[in-house]
């Protein structure tokens, strides 16, 4: 088989400039000329042509197709082992997408509150985006049987989680739209009645251990706006203090 790049392109099912291309990064490079002098396409091509389509479905890149052909130890089983931890990998991104969207549209069927829509939902997402290492922080503070009821893997307790987290930033949410500060008893409240929940009943809070625990999740609690993080910081700091002096 001697094929012109535009007859090769047809048979192959591909076109020209893709041909072209492949040529251009050196992963399908024709060797052989015909009597024009012109670079022909053979069997061998056809071949190299069809283990490329045969990568590209396995997820690699061009890039990483081309890594491959010019590794000394190339190994089709090796890529495959390689490929499957990666293919794993964004298996298990897109489950996490899918019980993220799954969880949120829980919480917005749920709610009555047509206002918290947009911007309150988004916020509950990002901190669903780094569930997996707070959890881990939290570890490091509290026993694991608090940190599953803070952070529940089972799906009915962590829809109930949700909506205590939505019921969080929904305090954060009226306060400014009805001009409450912290240390407002609505508002006050509402904290206490949010940690007497079964979830986090348990949840003992200590002012040392919150001053750490704060710390390191500095990083993600910075996604929330900071208004909104300075006053949930301040609400609970009087709620801390007004703990102290009822224990006095």
């Amino acid at each position: 088989m001697l094929l012109t790049v535009s007859k090769f392109a047809h048979i192959a099912d591909t076109t020209v400039r893709t041909l072209r291309h492949y040529r251009q990064l050196g992963i399908l490079v024709p060797t052989e000329k015909n009597e024009k002098q012109q670079y022909v396409y053979t069997t061998k091509e056809f071949k190299t042509f069809h283990n490329i389509k045969l990568l590209q479905s396995l997820g690699l890149s061009l890039k990483e197709i081309k890594e491959w052909f010019e590794e000394p130890g190339y190994s089709f089983e090796k890529m495959m082992d390689v490929q499957e931890k990666v293919l794993e990998r964004k298996r298990d991104a897109i489950e996490n997408s899918l019980m993220m969207i799954e969880r949120i549209k829980s919480i917005k069927d749920s709610s009555g509150n047509k206002e918290l829509d947009a911007e309150i939902l988004m916020l509950l997402m990002n901190s669903m985006l780094f569930e997996e290492v707070q959890r881990d922080i939290f570890r490091e503070y509290y026993s694991n049987d608090i940190v599953d009821k803070i952070f529940p893997k089972d799906k009915k307790k962590l829809k109930e989680m949700d909506k205590l987290t939505v019921n969080l930033l929904s305090i954060v949410y009226q306060a400014s739209i009805n001009e409450y500060s912290p240390a407002d008893d609505i508002v006050q409240n509402q904290l206490i009645k949010l940690l007497l929940n079964d979830n986090l009943k348990d949840w003992v809070i200590d002012e040392k251990m919150n001053e750490e625990l704060n710390e390191r999740l500095q990083p993600y609690t910075s996604l929330l706006p900071s208004n909104m993080v300075k006053f949930l910081t301040d609400a609970f700091e009087i709620l801390l203090y007004n703990r102290r002096m009822t224990d006095i």
